[in-house]
């Protein structure tokens, strides 16, 4: 009888235990699942917090078991041993693009952790004793010790983590990203060895840059810029300060737009200021020695030098506009150049066009001003809400020159538009990562002719990711059969083409979008002679304009038709001014 009492003593000591440690873990993994811990290293802490939990309640369970059978073995009835699982339910969290992460929730995730990790090693030891003094394995006791020999390592990382992001980010709602890579960076995979690359950039490193720009432009990583904001987000001032002296620092996405603005504008003097030097010893080396080889070489720096002409003359502030960002540029190769109207980093709405055949560097101050007509368009109806409008010359589109028939460069393959299609799905990870938190934030993608296919390879790349909604304007196809294959709700892929419009009549690429099986919707556009349709969607007035405008504010139920030939529209946005778009591919 004595056996069958400590036994049962000994159960119900147990019981006791199990009662109030088995649901420890509950709030901590309540708070990973009621808040957008997406992203890096949080599914993986999730995972393992998921794993852990399970753990501590078989173990509880295991002991009891092993208890009440002593128990009947030393004549005792079978003690009823409880259910310790446990549900933990919540309101599905809002993973919006632009959703920001609660402090509070994260602080709160931190002291769960922490009391469980103060208060599990007893009750393991507790239960150990237990099994132990009756001659029953201890591994339960023990099993629990390692829960809160794990529980208390995270509860140390994450505090440490948690110091440092609130000592250098103001605010009580932090970018996901931060969260991803900052709170969760112990548990967020890195194969390509990025966090290594930024450790190896903060201290200077040049040609770290270049390999995470080379990572950058593979578009292979969507947390890639989560990363480098989580990174930039918990520097000190000082480091801030010296990196964005580093030559194409500012070419990073993921850092703040005003950051890669004030280094791209910098880095561009300095170019500036080395090409002229090398100009000018050039200019003496061609009258000093009467060498023809020596012109190609003049005429290479003179060419970059013009490149940089352009790019200035860009970025003159234009009245009534927001000032411009330089988001990105380089004047080696085909060319590049991204620049914002507006800061998207703050914006409740960033519209981004993509140009095709024949855009470059060389013709981009029509692009520009095509983002300018969007900007004024788009802000006319917006209300309270900022805009900003950005031309993403990004890759190195189809040209009308001989490689035309080179198939990596031709407008009749699809070549071009994959590899511009990674840089775009990356470039927009950085807009993601590094926008202020916001609720009602959306962001826009425009693709016109070449460029919706290039938009189309980075809808598919970052399935639901990209953007809220999708413009696509003279399409020639975009590399699938139907809306839904570019991964999101084909509601929110918009066509507009002009009845005349021959390019978006090819259907080179796929099926063509402006067809209705291609499960699209279409927003009226003008009419335009054959001549003039390719280039007719920006012209001031037009319904296309308008109609754009109102796609970019999400107004889907205010689109206008095209009035009747030779009369004038019933609905006209107020004034855009006399300025027109250039008329280009």
């Amino acid at each position: 009888m004595a056996d069958h009492r400590a036994a049962l003593a000994a159960y119900e000591r147990a019981a006791a235990l199990a009662a109030g440690h088995h649901a420890d873990l509950d709030p901590a993994t309540r708070l990973t699942h009621a808040h957008a811990w997406v992203g890096g290293g949080a599914p993986a802490f999730a995972d393992a917090l998921s794993r852990h939990r399970s753990a501590l309640q078989s173990s509880l369970t295991g002991a009891l078991h092993a208890l009440a059978l002593l128990v009947v073995r030393h004549g005792g009835p079978a003690p009823a041993v409880p259910a310790l699982t446990t549900s933990v339910t919540t309101l599905a969290p809002t993973a919006g693009r632009f959703q920001g992460i609660d402090v509070d929730a994260m602080t709160a995730l931190v002291a769960s952790l922490s009391r469980v990790a103060h208060t599990l090693p007893v009750a393991g030891a507790r239960l150990a004793a237990e099994l132990s003094g009756l001659g029953l394995s201890a591994e339960p006791g023990h099993a629990l010790g390692r829960i809160a020999t794990w529980t208390a390592a995270q509860s140390d990382d994450l505090r440490r983590r948690l110091h440092r992001i609130r000592e250098t980010v103001p605010g009580l709602s932090l970018p996901a990203g931060l969260a991803a890579y900052g709170l969760f960076g112990a548990h967020a995979a890195d194969p390509a060895g990025a966090e290594r690359l930024l450790a190896r950039a903060g201290a200077g490193d040049e040609e770290a840059v270049t390999r995470l720009l080379t990572l950058q432009d593979g578009g292979a990583d969507p947390g890639l810029a989560a990363r480098i904001a989580a990174w930039w987000t918990t520097l000190s001032a000082g480091t801030r300060e010296r990196l964005t002296t580093l030559p194409r620092f500012g070419l990073l996405n993921g850092l703040p737009a005003t950051t890669r603005d004030r280094a791209n504008r910098q880095w561009l003097a300095e170019q500036r200021a080395r090409l002229e030097r090398e100009l000018g010893t050039a200019t003496a080396d061609l009258g000093r020695l009467a060498d023809p080889g020596l012109l190609g070489g003049w005429e290479r720096i003179a060419a970059r030098l013009r490149r940089l002409d352009l790019i200035e003359a860009g970025l003159r502030p234009v009245a009534g506009h927001p000032e411009p960002l330089l988001l990105a540029f380089d004047v080696t190769g085909q060319g590049r150049l991204v620049v914002s109207w507006g800061d998207p980093d703050t914006a409740d709405i960033t519209v981004t066009s993509v140009s095709g055949l024949t855009s470059g560097l060389d013709a981009a101050q029509g692009d520009l001003e095509r983002s300018r007509a969007l900007w004024r368009q788009a802000r006319a109806t917006s209300g309270d809400r900022s805009i900003a409008s950005i031309t993403w010359l990004g890759y190195d589109a189809p040209q009308l020159d001989p490689g035309l028939f080179d198939v990596t460069k031709s407008v009749a393959a699809d070549d071009a538009a994959r590899k511009g299609g990674r840089a775009l799905a990356a470039f927009a990870d950085g807009l993601h990562a590094a926008h202020a938190p916001s609720a009602r934030a959306r962001s826009v993608m425009i693709g016109h002719s070449y460029g919706s296919l290039t938009t189309g390879h980075a809808a598919v790349l970052r399935r639901g990711r990209l953007a809220d909604d999708l413009i696509l304007i003279g399409s020639p196809g975009v590399g699938v059969e139907h809306a839904s294959g570019l991964g999101m709700d084909p509601a929110h892929v918009w066509v507009g083409e002009a009845g005349n419009d021959p390019v978006a009549a090819l259907g080179r690429f796929g099926r063509d979008p402006g067809d209705d099986s291609f499960g699209a919707r279409h927003f009226p556009v003008g009419r335009e002679p054959f001549t003039e349709a390719h280039s007719c969607y920006w012209t001031p007035h037009s319904p296309s304009l308008r109609n754009m405008g109102r796609l970019i504010n999400g107004q889907y139920d205010m689109l206008t038709a095209p009035a009747p030939l030779n009369t004038t529209p019933q609905l006209l946005m107020p004034e855009l001014g006399p300025d027109s778009p250039s008329s280009k591919e």
